[in-house]
C-alpha cells in the first residue's frame, strides 16, 4: 500500500472515531447542556428546559440538568416543578449554594420559616457574606431580638460588601418590622441612589409606596421598574397587577398585551391576562389566554386551577371536577385547589363529598376563612350545629375583624335557640368593627328572640343608619311591624328606605312585599315591574311578579314574565320551576314536564322538581321506575318535606309496598292535616291494611272538603264500601 494510500485510510479511521463520539450518549448528553446553558442565559427558559430533559432522558440524575431544570421552573414561576427538581438536585449536589438559596426561598413563599433558615445557615457556614444569604437570613427575623441581630450584622458587614442596593432593601424590611417607616424610607431611596438602574431596587420602592397609599408614587416607581426591565419581567406583570388593585383594568390589560407580543413565552403574563379576563366575566377571552400557558407547559398548576374555574362558571362541573384533582394530584395540599373542588361538588349537588373536601381546607389552611364560613353554612343548613359554631369561634379568635363570621355565628346561635349568644355575639362585632352595620344587626336578631322587640327595633334602626342600603334589618323591621300588625308603618319604612337608596331593585322587591302583605296587588305590580326595570338581569322580580299574577288566576301573563327571565337566565332553575308549576296549574303537563327535566338538567338534586317530575311520571303516563327514582331522591334531599312524603309513599303504594307507603302517608298528613287529597291517600293506605276506622275517618275528611282534587270520586266510593 502507498504512502499516500495510508494516509487516507487514517484520516478515515479518525472521522469514523469521531463521528461515533459525536454519536455517543455522552456527546449527545454535553450537547444537550450546552445548548441548555445557553438558552438559558438568553433567558429562552422554554428552549432550556426541552434541552435539559434531553439530557436527563439519556442520565436520568445528571446534576447540572437536575439543578438547570430546577433553578429554570423558578425563572419561569412555576414554584412546584421547580422545588421538585431543586430537591432532587441538592440530593445529588448537596452543597451547592444557589441550589439552597431558592429552595430557602420557596421555603419562605411557603410559611416554612425554619426550613428556609436551615438552608441559609448552611450557605453562611461557608460564605459569611453571602449577600443573597445574608438577605434571606434577614427577611426571616420576626421577634425584636431578631431583628435588632439582623440590623446589626448587615450594618458590619456593609463596609466589605460596598452598601449595594440589595443591602439597602434588606434594611428597608427590617426597618419596617420595626415600624420605623421614616428609616425604611432612606433606604428604599438609598437603593435607588446606589444603583438607579436597579429593577429590584425601583420595584420595592413601589411596593413601599402601596403600603403607605401613596399611589401616584407607587405608579411612578413600578414604571420605573418596568421600563429597565427585560420584555417578559415578572416587574411588567407587577406593573399590571398594580393596575388591577387600582381598579384599571384597561392599562393592566395593555401592559400584558405589550408583554405577550414582545415575550410570547412570559407564561406569568398570559396567565394574570387569563385571570383579568376572568374575573371580568370574559371566558372565551380567558380561555384563550390559558390555552397558550397550557400548551407550553400543561402541567401548570395555576393554569389548571383557573381553567376549572372556567368550567365552574360555565356549569361544567365534571370537567371542573376533572381540572382540580389532576391540581391536587401534583399538589395535594393546595388548599385553593381543595376548596374550589369543594365548589364544584356543592354545584353538583354532592353536598356531604363538599363538606369533607372543606373539612380537609380548614384542616390544612385554617386562615382560608371562606373555606370555614362556607363549611359552617352548610353545617348551619343541615343541623350540625355545635361542629358550625365551633369553627366560626375559631376564626372569629383569629381574625377578629371577620365579619361575615359573626354573622354565621349569630344564625348558629340563634339556631341552638341561644338569643343570649346571639346579642353577645353581635356585640363582639361591634366592638371589633364598630361602623360595620352587620353588629347592631345581629344584637337586633338575638333580641327579637328574646321578644324585647323596642329594644331589637332601636338596634335595628341604628343599623339602617350605618349603611342605608342594608336589606337585612329593613327587612325584619317590616316583618316586626306586620307582626304588630302595623301595616302602615311597615310601609312607611318601607317607602322611606327605598326612596333613600332609589336605584336599588331589591328594596323595590321589599315594597312590593309589604304591599302584596296590605292586599295591594296593583302597587304590588308598580313596584314589581320598577324592581325589573332598575335591574333586568335580575331574576327574582320576575319570578314573583309570575306568582302575584298565578294567584290572580292570570297564569298566561305569568308565563309571559318568566319568558323574559329566562332570556337573561336561561339557566335559572327557580324561573324554571316555577314555570313548570304555573303549567302544571294550568293542566298543560307536557310543558310542566319539560321544565322541570329541565331544572334536574341543572341540578339533578332539586327536591321540589323531581318530586313533581315523579307525580308528573306517576299520575300521568311514563317511565313508574324512573318517577320512584326521582321520589326517592326528593325525600333524601327534603326528608321533612311533607308533599315530598305523600309523593313517595303513593308510589309505592300503586307498586303495592302497603306498609311503607303507610308510614310515609302517615308522616305528610299528619303536617298537612286539612290536605282533602293527602287525607285521600292515607284513606286508601289504611283501607288497603284492613285499618278501617282510620281508613273512614281519613276518607271523610277528604270527601267532605269543598276543593276539587285527583281521586276524590275514588275516596267517596271507597269510603261507601267500608262496613
Amino acid at each position: 500500500m502507498s504512502r499516500s494510500a495510508r494516509a487516507g485510510t487514517v484520516f478515515l479511521m479518525i472521522a469514523l472515531v469521531l463521528a461515533g463520539c459525536a454519536r455517543s450518549p455522552e456527546a449527545k448528553k454535553a450537547r444537550h447542556l450546552e445548548r441548555g446553558n445557553r438558552y438559558f442565559k438568553q433567558e429562552q427558559y422554554r428552549e432550556a428546559i426541552i434541552e435539559y430533559r434531553n439530557a436527563l432522558r439519556i442520565e436520568q440524575k445528571n446534576p447540572i440538568a437536575t439543578r438547570q431544570l430546577g433553578l429554570t421552573y423558578y425563572e419561569l414561576g412555576q414554584i412546584a416543578l421547580a422545588f421538585r427538581f431543586l430537591t432532587a438536585a441538592q440530593e445529588l449536589e448537596p452543597d451547592h449554594t444557589d441550589v439552597r438559596l431558592k429552595l430557602a426561598t420557596i421555603y419562605v413563599l411557603g410559611g416554612r420559616p425554619d426550613d428556609a433558615t436551615a438552608q441559609v445557615e448552611e450557605v453562611l457556614k461557608k460564605e459569611p457574606q453571602n449577600l443573597d444569604a445574608l438577605l434571606l437570613w434577614a427577611s426571616s427575623a420576626n421577634t425584636p431580638q431578631e431583628i435588632e441581630t439582623a440590623l446589626a450584622h448587615l450594618r458590619s458587614v456593609q463596609p466589605a460588601l460596598g452598601s449595594p442596593a440589595k443591602l439597602h432593601l434588606a434594611l428597608a424590611g427590617l426597618y419596617l418590622k420595626k415600624q420605623d417607616t421614616a428609616a425604611a424610607a432612606r433606604e428604599f431611596r438609598d437603593a435607588v441612589t446606589r444603583e438607579p438602574k436597579s429593577v429590584e431596587a425601583h420595584a420595592a420602592l413601589g411596593n413601599f409606596h402601596v403600603s403607605r397609599r401613596e399611589m401616584a408614587e407607587a405608579e411612578r416607581a413600578f414604571r420605573t421598574a418596568a421600563d429597565l426591565a427585560p420584555p417578559g419581567s415578572a416587574t411588567r406583570v407587577r406593573l399590571a397587577d398594580f393596575y388591577i388593585l387600582m381598579r384599571r383594568p384597561d392599562e393592566a390589560r395593555r401592559v400584558l398585551t405589550e408583554t405577550t407580543e414582545k415575550a410570547p413565552d412570559s407564561l406569568p403574563a398570559w396567565r394574570l391576562l387569563a385571570q383579568l379576563n376572568f374575573a371580568e366575566g370574559k371566558l372565551d377571552e380567558a380561555s384563550k389566554a390559558l390555552d397558550v400557558v397550557l400548551k407550553k407547559s400543561p402541567s401548570d398548576v395555576d393554569g389548571r386551577l383557573l381553567r376549572g374555574r372556567i368550567h365552574l362558571v360555565r356549569n361544567e362541573t365534571a370537567a371542573a371536577i376533572q381540572e382540580f384533582q389532576a391540581v391536587l394530584k401534583s399538589e395535594p395540599r393546595m388548599a385553593a385547589a381543595r376548596y374550589q373542588l369543594a365548589l364544584a361538588h356543592l354545584q353538583n349537588g354532592n353536598i356531604q363529598q363538599a363538606k369533607t373536601e372543606l373539612r380537609d381546607v380548614v384542616s390544612t389552611a385554617p386562615r382560608l376563612v371562606e373555606a370555614a364560613l362556607l363549611l359552617a353554612d352548610l353545617n348551619i343548613q343541615s343541623g350540625a350545629l355545635q361542629p358550625a359554631v365551633e369553627d366560626l369561634e375559631r376564626v372569629v379568635q383569629a381574625q377578629p375583624q371577620a365579619s361575615p363570621a359573626y354573622v354565621l355565628l349569630g344564625r348558629a346561635y340563634l339556631a341552638q335557640r341561644q338569643p343570649a349568644k346571639v346579642v353577645e355575639t353581635g356585640r363582639r362585632l361591634v366592638a371589633a368593627v364598630p361602623k360595620d352595620p352587620r353588629g347592631p344587626f345581629i344584637v337586633g336578631l338575638g333580641l327579637l328572640a328574646q321578644r324585647k322587640r323596642a329594644e331589637a327595633r332601636r338596634q335595628l334602626e341604628t343599623s339602617l343608619e350605618l349603611s342605608p342600603g342594608f336589606l337585612d334589618p329593613l327587612v325584619q323591621m317590616v316583618q316586626l311591624s306586620l307582626i304588630e300588625k302595623q301595616p302602615d308603618a311597615a310601609l312607611a319604612i318601607a317607602r322611606k328606605q327605598a326612596a333613600l337608596v332609589s336605584r336599588s331593585a331589591p328594596h323595590q322587591m321589599v315594597l312590593a312585599g309589604v304591599h302584596v302583605a296590605r292586599r295591594e296587588p296593583d302597587l304590588a305590580e308598580a313596584a314589581y315591574l320598577k324592581a325589573i326595570e332598575l335591574q333586568p338581569d335580575m331574576a327574582e322580580p320576575y319570578r314573583m311578579l309570575a306568582a302575584l299574577y298565578a294567584s290572580t288566576n292570570r297564569h298566561d301573563q305569568a308565563l309571559v314574565r318568566l319568558g323574559e327571565a329566562l332570556k337573561t337566565k336561561p339557566r335559572d332553575a327557580s324561573v324554571l320551576m316555577l314555570v313548570g308549576v304555573i303549567h302544571e296549574h294550568k293542566g298543560d303537563i307536557p310543558k310542566a314536564r319539560e321544565a322541570y327535566e329541565k331544572v334536574l338538567a341543572i341540578n339533578p338534586r332539586a327536591a321540589a322538581a323531581a318530586n313533581n317530575l315523579a307525580w308528573i311520571y306517576s299520575e300521568h303516563g311514563g317511565d313508574k321506575d324512573k318517577a320512584l327514582q326521582l321520589a326517592q331522591t326528593a325525600k333524601e334531599m327534603a326528608p321533612d318535606d311533607p308533599r315530598v312524603s305523600d309523593t313517595l309513599g303513593w308510589i309505592l303504594f300503586k307498586r303495592g309496598v302497603h306498609q311503607r307507603a303507610l308510614t310515609l302517608l302517615r308522616e305528610s298528613a299528619s303536617k298537612l292535616p286539612d290536605n282533602p287529597q293527602v287525607q285521600y291517600h292515607l284513606g286508601m293506605a289504611y283501607a288497603q291494611v284492613g285499618d278501617q276506622a282510620n281508613a273512614r275517618k281519613a276518607l271523610e275528611v277528604a270527601v267532605k272538603s269543598t276543593a276539587d282534587f285527583q281521586g276524590k270520586d275514588e275516596a267517596r266510593k271507597t269510603l261507601a264500601s267500608l262496613p
